[in-house]
């Protein structure tokens, strides 16, 4: 049976239509999956999160964020940072978060496996030299990779209990072993 004219050009446009959709979405990013709680596209973006520990523990008596770079005396790393962070969301919806740790005074030696929920698990870090003084430790951790697949972020907290940490400070000295709390903006994706 022959096609009309109308026909195979019907036919040329669909496939014409379908090759298209197929190249703009592969080009564009949109082939891969979307993560369904946050809506990001795989790719990489700019977030916001923070790593601190608790204003119970802290000598400062305010939470003490090992994100912000502040020092006492001159000043107290007692806020949130933003658009620190970077997100990676792989095709297969896996988001990797990797958060800078900047601070000196309160030195990050050591973290479980796992948060305490299991919503988030640290999948690599990295550490850098770290001058204390009074036999404190020669390096800290200056970055962290979670594996945040699980995790809400927003007002939720990953915990990450018992986390080592050296306090850098000369009225508070020591090792310790603190809480280490996460939390992170996806909203903010850029």
């Amino acid at each position: 049976m022959s096609r009309t004219p109308r026909a195979n050009r019907s036919r040329f446009l669909g496939l014409a239509l379908a090759s298209l959709i197929t190249a703009t979405s592969a080009l564009f990013g949109a082939a891969g999956p979307a993560n369904a709680e946050s809506g990001l596209q795989a790719g990489s973006y700019t977030v916001s999160a923070n790593l601190y520990v608790a204003a119970k523990d802290t000598p400062i008596g305010m939470n003490a964020y090992v994100t912000n770079p502040a020092a006492p005396p001159f000043g107290y790393p007692s806020t949130p940072v933003s658009a620190n962070a970077t997100l990676e969301v792989r095709a297969d919806g896996t988001k990797l978060l990797t958060v800078p740790i900047v601070n000196n005074t309160f030195g990050v030696l050591a973290l479980p496996a796992a948060s305490t929920d299991g919503a988030v698990s640290v999948a690599s870090s990295a550490t850098t030299p770290w001058r204390t003084g009074f036999g404190g430790p020669g390096s800290r951790i200056s970055t962290v990779t979670f594996d945040v697949t699980g995790f809400a972020g927003g007002s939720a907290v990953a915990t990450f209990s018992p986390s080592q940490e050296y306090a850098n400070f000369f009225l508070y000295r020591g090792y310790k072993s603190w809480d280490l709390n996460l939390v992170v903006d996806f909203g903010a994706a850029a």
